[in-house]
């Protein structure tokens, strides 16, 4: 049995790491397929906070946990393949309350999840970030910094080890891959720039991310911080990453520097007023797919074909367990 899958994304790998540990597929020819190569698309690039209360009201996703759980096993696999870990599971993840109706939200959170979540005060905020905004925040005590490209880097070699196979190519059409037995995309917004999906239901998303310099006077951030902004630190501790923008509208898929500071500062700046002051080191842009509802899902085209599309900005929520489902419905068809 020949399998191409076409995206080398969280989607694309997860799907192939499960079809190689599946008992049904253990003798098909895994190939990935991708014209930017491992990782070389929007989810190489993604920030990496992984919790299950991604939107604006903090609410907790449909599945939220059983998402987190499945990529967290994936985020093992990756960490024990490079023998170091592609994430760290350090403070968790604070959600600065800037806004009256981030105030309601946040603490409705903390009042339906105490297990998980917990409200701080901003004195208690103040104390553990100096120079922060004065403001209260939720607390997402188990929420994890994935480094994303190192993740993908180890997962694609613990599939590279089980027998998968990568080709570097650009997919204009179905017709340059037809001589397969299935055909899995797993392209994002990608998609739905293929003639054959054009009409799915799936909106293109531009996200741009900023990387400033972290200065040596001021200790690097011990947690993440995210309001209407995010505030991450690299893996190096000596830059961090601000973003997102969510350009419905755009002329470029490639960075554009000035309207992603004209977008992202203000709302950072919000959050740590010092952010001003730092270097702009690099931008970096990519397109999201977003679903129906801001929800991922599973299309079966014909027999052969399937989509994993969709998942918007909650790819790391929900890529190990969408791809896990893509897998056993695959089984089950044959």
């Amino acid at each position: 049995m020949k399998i191409t899958i076409v995206g080398a994304g969280f989607c694309g790998l997860a799907t192939a790491w499960h079809l190689l540990n599946h008992p049904q597929f253990q003798f098909a020819s895994i190939q990935i397929v991708d014209a930017k190569g491992i990782g070389g698309a929007a989810s190489g690039i993604a920030t990496g906070l992984l919790h299950p209360y991604v939107g604006g009201q903090a609410k907790l996703n449909l599945s939220g946990w059983e998402g987190f759980q499945a990529t967290y096993e994936l985020l093992q696999i990756a960490s024990r393949e490079l023998k170091q870990s592609v994430f760290s599971d350090g403070a968790g993840i604070l959600r600065i309350a800037l806004s009256a109706k981030q105030l309601i939200d946040f603490q409705n959170c903390a009042l339906n999840h105490p297990m998980d979540v917990e409200w701080l005060t901003q004195e208690k905020i103040l104390s553990w970030i100096p120079g922060i905004a004065p403001a209260p925040a939720l607390w997402i005590k188990k929420g994890l910094i994935v480094y994303s490209s190192l993740y993908l880097r180890g997962l694609w070699n613990a599939c590279q080890k089980r027998g998968a196979q990568f080709q570097k190519q650009h997919i204009h059409s179905l017709q340059e891959i037809e001589n397969n037995d299935y055909i899995i995309l797993t392209m994002g917004a990608q998609t739905s720039f293929l003639p054959e999906f054009s009409t799915l239901p799936l909106r293109v998303v531009k996200g741009q991310i900023l990387e400033l310099a972290w200065p040596d006077t001021i200790p690097p951030l011990p947690v993440a911080v995210n309001s209407q902004a995010y505030i991450v630190m690299s893996k190096s501790k000596r830059t961090c990453l601000v973003g997102a923008t969510y350009e419905k509208k755009f002329s470029s898929a490639e960075p554009e520097k000035e309207i992603a500071i004209t977008e992202i500062m203000p709302k950072a700046q919000a959050i740590l007023p010092f952010l001003e002051k730092l270097p702009v080191v690099n931008s970096y842009a990519g397109l999201r797919g977003v679903g129906p509802k801001h929800l991922p899902f599973i299309h079966r085209f014909s027999s052969r074909h399937w989509i994993l599309t969709g998942m918007g900005s909650k790819g790391l929520l929900y890529h190990a367990l969408m791809s896990k489902q893509l897998v056993k419905a695959i089984a089950k068809s044959i």
